[in-house]
C-alpha cells in the first residue's frame, strides 16, 4: 500500500481493492455509515466489475475517504461515448476538512479526464460549492412526461423476482441484449442495474407478455415512474405505457430520455441531485433538453 503526507498527517492510498476483503469490509462500513447502503451483496453477486474503481485513503488500516469512477459506455443519439460518472464521494465525519477528498479528487481527474469523452457526477445539495472548484460546471437536465388519456392495461404482464434464479437470468440478459430506447442509453453495464434491481427496485420489475419487454416502474397514487425499458425488439414506448397503465393512472413521468419524444412535455429538473460535466468536455449535452436515465445514476 502506498503511504502519503497529507497535513502532517500520514495515510495508506488503495484503489481497486475489491479483492482485498479486510479493505472492502471498511470501505463498506463506511458506505453504510454515511449513504445507508453497503456494496458487499453486490460483490458476492459477481456484479463488481472492471469498470467500478474505488480510490481510498485509509487511516489505522481503516477507510475514512473515497472517491470512486464508475466507466459507463453510452450509446448518444446512436452514437457511442464512453463517460467517467464519479461516485461514492465520502469521508469518516471525524475526518472532514482534511483536504482528503481533495486529494483524491485530483487524483481521479489527472488519471482519467484525458481518457474519456466527458467527466460528470451527480450532487446533493450540501456540496453543490465543492465541485467547480475542479473545473466542473453545473449542467440542466430535462425529464419528458405525458397525461395519460386512454387506458388499455394488458393482464398478460407479471412480475419478476429477483430471489428467483430464472427470473433473475431472464432480466441480465434481456438488459444485455436490449434495443435503445433512449437518447442516451446505457450500454454493456449490466452490473449497475442490477444494483438498483437487486436493492430500490427489486419490487419494481415487471415483464409485459406481449410486448416481450421488461419495465423497470414504480406506481405512487395516479402516477407512474417508468424508469427503463428492456426489450430485444423495437417496442414503442407508448404501447408500454398504456399495457401498465389502468383507469386510476392518469400520468407518466419517464427516468430517460425517450429516442421519439413526439407527445411528451419536457421541464426542468429540480427536484433530484443536480449533474455536473468537466468543463470543455460536454458540448454535446448543451442545450438538448435531455437527461441521463435514472438507473445510471451510481
Amino acid at each position: 500500500m502506498e503511504l502519503i503526507k497529507l497535513n502532517n498527517n500520514t495515510y495508506g492510498f488503495a484503489r481497486n481493492f475489491k479483492h482485498n476483503q479486510k479493505i472492502r469490509a471498511s470501505f463498506n462500513r463506511l458506505t453504510e455509515s454515511v449513504f445507508g447502503f453497503s456494496l458487499e451483496k453486490w460483490c458476492h453477486d459477481g456484479f463488481w466489475g472492471d469498470y467500478y474503481i474505488p480510490y481510498s485513503l485509509l487511516h489505522n488500516n481503516k477507510v475514512v475517504s473515497n472517491v470512486s469512477i464508475n466507466k459507463i459506455e453510452f450509446d448518444i443519439e446512436r452514437r457511442r461515448k464512453t463517460g467517467i460518472q464519479i461516485g461514492t464521494v465520502m469521508t469518516d465525519e471525524k475526518y472532514r476538512n482534511r483536504g482528503l477528498n481533495k486529494y483524491l479528487m485530483e487524483k481521479v481527474l489527472h488519471e482519467w479526464k484525458d481518457q474519456t469523452d466527458f467527466v460528470y457526477l451527480f450532487a446533493n445539495d450540501s456540496v453543490l460549492d465543492f465541485y467547480p472548484k475542479f473545473n466542473f460546471k453545473v449542467v440542466e437536465e430535462y425529464q419528458h412526461s405525458k397525461t395519460i388519456d386512454t387506458h388499455s392495461a394488458s393482464s398478460s404482464w407479471i412480475k419478476l423476482s429477483m430471489e428467483d434464479p430464472t427470473d433473475a437470468a431472464f432480466l441480465m440478459g434481456r438488459i444485455k441484449d436490449s434495443t435503445p430506447i433512449a437518447k442516451i442509453s446505457m450500454r454493456n453495464n449490466v452490473s449497475l442495474i442490477m444494483f438498483y434491481c437487486n436493492s430500490y427496485k427489486k419490487n419494481s420489475i415487471f415483464y409485459i407478455k406481449e410486448l416481450e419487454a421488461i419495465v423497470i416502474a414504480d406506481f405512487e397514487g395516479d402516477t407512474v415512474y417508468l424508469d427503463d425499458i428492456f426489450s430485444i425488439c423495437p417496442v414503442e414506448i407508448n404501447d408500454v405505457i398504456h399495457s401498465i397503465s389502468d383507469k386510476r393512472i392518469l400520468r407518466v413521468i419517464l427516468g430517460f430520455t425517450p429516442l421519439d419524444d413526439s407527445g411528451f412535455e419536457k421541464h426542468l429538473l429540480k427536484d433530484r441531485d443536480t449533474l455536473f460535466m468537466l468543463k470543455d468536455k460536454f458540448e454535446f449535452f448543451t442545450n438538448k433538453h435531455w437527461m441521463f436515465p435514472v438507473l445510471s445514476h451510481a
